[in-house]
């Protein structure tokens, strides 16, 4: 025969056992752990994530919408200071406390350019820097440190430098690829492919 404590200590351990387990169970992290990304939008950007903090579970695919206020514009994102993203992407959550900055890309500043040629047995010249310089983020006038000089415009993501006073050389590409394999050239009776590096 039961005792009759031990069948009261016995039910009490039985009903409060599964209010244990679901106290508990809020109080652990299950699954994926949660990190953070901030994000910052600047002036003359908008779109998606928000500003602000957000709270995404690991590899979350975080898809994102950034476009220019002004359309002449183009925005570029940095991730963590350093890596560099279209506007429109998007980002894995590979880790904690991502910081991201929509802005609008600037151009001006110092670029060292390659040229390719597409015949490749004529030599292209040595690696050269140019100078961006503007009022603004669309247009403007650049350097070469061979003393060539040019114009430049950037609207709408497209890009153009055309040479003033070197066998008519134009290199055509986008914004978002200055920094990368920039695009396409001709000049001089010759065309090819150019990229650039920036240099400050």
């Amino acid at each position: 025969m039961s005792h009759p404590k031990k069948v009261q200590r016995t039910g009490f351990l039985v009903r409060t056992l599964p209010l244990l387990i679901l106290l508990l169970s809020g109080s652990c992290k299950w699954g994926a752990p949660d990190y953070s990304l901030t994000v910052i939008v600047e002036d003359g950007v908008t779109g998606t994530p928000e500003a602000g903090k957000h709270v995404y579970q690991e590899l979350t695919t975080v898809q994102l919408n950034y476009t220019p206020v002004n359309p002449l514009h183009t925005v570029e994102v940095m991730l963590n200071g350093d890596v560099r993203k279209a506007g429109i992407s998007s980002l894995v959550m590979y880790g904690d406390a991502y910081q991201l900055t929509a802005r609008l890309a600037d151009i001006r500043g110092s670029w060292k350019i390659t040229l390719t040629n597409t015949d490749t047995s004529i030599a292209a010249p040595d690696p050269f820097v140019i100078t961006i310089s503007g009022p603004d983020l669309v247009s403007g006038t650049f350097s070469d440190g061979r003393g060539f000089h040019g114009t430049w415009s950037a609207t709408s993501s497209s890009l153009t430098l055309v040479y003033l006073d070197w066998n008519f050389y134009v290199l055509s590409g986008t914004v978002f690829d200055m920094g990368y394999n920039a695009g396409t050239f001709s000049g001089g009776g010759l065309t090819g492919t150019w990229s650039a590096t920036r240099q400050d």
